[in-house]
């Protein structure tokens, strides 16, 4: 795996959980103008993955081990990003790639397949993404940019699913929950985070919907705090912002938490 940028090559990441293919498609793509960014076998790897090193295109095998699918990561990528993705199957079911489709895959490579078979379909699918960056003023949405951003903030970030299940944490939500993504995928934000109201200390025994469906409504809330291990409360503060998919359906949510600091209070 390149560990460098080769000049202008393009940036890919591969997401397939049989280590032989995965190797092929490195060796293939090798003697091209290509860096490989890295390797993977989830999806929960591959969203993360996604997001911290923004490719140029992914080519996602849609069975995966793990908690979420090719295609379940492939949704929030194309719909949060906008970057190519590129489905390997080595199934012939014409219900797979029926659904496999919803979530706005470039195009589909069947298993077996041939060094032009991923060549014209990565040339192909990147000339589309270059068209489409030209027809959008920006390159990102306001979730996308958030993001990444998120990466190096002192506020815990989650992408939660249509139920709540947490698809990504950034690095301060893990410190905060005490486990990553691989132990939190399509978890329960309910089961890691108990607010209180501020003022009452009343619990709100259900995150997702007391909390999280509320924000999605009113974009903030307020006048809630966290426990800490100490048994002291802390005055917090959630955002969130609705993700929709290509087909403008609601997928999932953003959601920030930030806890004040004493000069906030």
């Amino acid at each position: 795996m390149a560990d460098t940028i080769k000049g202008n090559a393009k940036k890919i990441l591969i997401v397939e959980d049989d280590d032989l293919v995965a190797s092929l498609i490195e060796d293939v793509l090798g003697k091209r103008n290509y860096t490989i960014i890295d390797k993977v076998t989830t999806g929960e790897e591959a969203l993360d993955k996604a997001i911290k090193h923004l490719p140029d295109i992914i080519l996602m095998d849609i069975r995966l081990e793990g908690r979420i699918d090719g295609i379940t990561a492939t949704r929030y990528i194309t719909s949060l990003f906008g970057i190519p993705v590129i489905f390997i199957s080595g199934e012939k079911n014409e219900e797979l790639f029926r659904i496999a489709a919803t979530a706005g895959p470039s195009s589909f490579i069947t298993k077996p397949f041939t060094a032009n078979d991923i060549y014209s379909n990565i040339e192909i699918a990147l000339a589309k993404g270059e068209m489409k960056k030209k027809e959008k003023k920006n390159q990102f949405d306001l979730p996308a940019v958030i993001l990444y951003k998120s990466l190096s903030e002192m506020d815990a970030y989650f992408i939660l699913d249509e139920k709540g299940g947490i698809i990504f944490l950034n690095p301060y939500a893990e410190h905060m929950i005490n486990t990553n993504i691989s132990g939190a995928a399509r978890e329960s934000i309910n089961k890691y985070l108990l607010f209180y109201n501020a003022a009452t200390r009343e619990p709100y025994r259900d995150t997702f919907n007391s909390i999280v469906r509320e924000c999605n409504f009113f974009g903030e809330k307020s006048k809630i705090a966290i426990k800490m291990s100490n048994g002291s409360f802390r005055p917090a503060v959630t955002k969130s912002f609705v993700i929709y998919d290509l087909f403008q359906n609601q997928i999932g949510t953003v959601f920030r938490l930030h806890l004040k600091a004493k000069g906030e209070m």
